[in-house]
């Protein structure tokens, strides 16, 4: 299978089939900070629908899209932005794919309540040729299964502080992980979601990240959502150093 990284997603081909996967969302942001009395930028998903733009200017069409969870923010009830937004984001992907797949994260509890306005209904997992495609605060048996090798994995919105040398300015970065657990390769995607860059990895296992697994994340390889759809490798999470 062929695996290609490109801006915060990711690509995967196979058999001249295309899914293409998006992590966390949250859509709906703006309003639940607002509702709290928490005074947040607006246009947070007009950006996030440009940046899309972008990717699919450059991929094309593809067969699937996976979304990996936490499409909306609230967890207990449906905000009217989170109506607005999550419907017009399935309108606007239908438009680049044959079919939107979604995985319910554990901010989706009411999440079906929308998704049967499109005709849809949340899942959670899904299975496409040897790749499982999980939120990853839940473990699954199935999973480690022999005929799965590979899982991506969103729900821990990984970053790393970067720091220039001799001190200079420092900043934080969205990043996949990519690595091995118990034979399968394991791929943890970043949030889409714009406003909140993630949590530094280091000295972190899977299970202080909210994962259902207990990975040894200083051996997965690091790569970094750079500027537009570049990704930089950056090699294994424990050769970074610490700023």
């Amino acid at each position: 299978m062929k695996i290609k990284f490109i801006g915060k997603c990711l690509l995967l081909e196979e058999k001249g089939k295309r899914v293409f996967v998006i992590g966390d969302l949250h859509l709906g942001y703006v309003g639940s900070m607002r509702e709290s009395g928490i005074l947040v930028p607006s246009g947070i998903y007009n950006d996030m629908i440009n940046e899309l733009d972008k990717i699919f200017e450059n991929i094309g069409k593809a067969d699937k899209v996976v979304l990996l969870g936490d499409l909306k923010h609230e967890f207990g009830r449906i905000l009217q932005e989170e109506w607005k937004e999550v419907l017009g984001f399935i309108d606007y992907l239908r438009e680049k794919c044959g079919e939107i797949i979604v995985v319910r994260g554990n901010h989706d509890a009411t999440l079906d309540s929308i998704l049967k306005q499109r005709n849809l209904k949340g899942a959670s997992y899904f299975i496409w040729e040897n790749t499982a495609f999980l939120h990853g605060d839940r473990d699954f048996d199935f999973v480690n299964g022999k005929e799965i090798k590979i899982w991506v994995i969103g729900h821990a919105h990984p970053a790393v502080v970067i720091e220039e040398k001799r001190g200079g300015k420092k900043e934080k970065y969205k990043c996949f992980l990519d690595g091995k657990y118990l034979g399968k390769r394991v791929i943890i995607v970043p949030s889409f979601f714009s406003l909140n860059e993630g949590t530094d990895v280091r000295d972190l296992s899977g299970n202080d990240l909210g994962l259902a697994w207990n990975f040894d994340l200083k051996k997965f390889d690091v790569k970094i959502a750079g500027d537009g759809l570049e990704v930089l490798d950056f090699g294994k999470l424990k050769g970074l150093r610490k700023s």
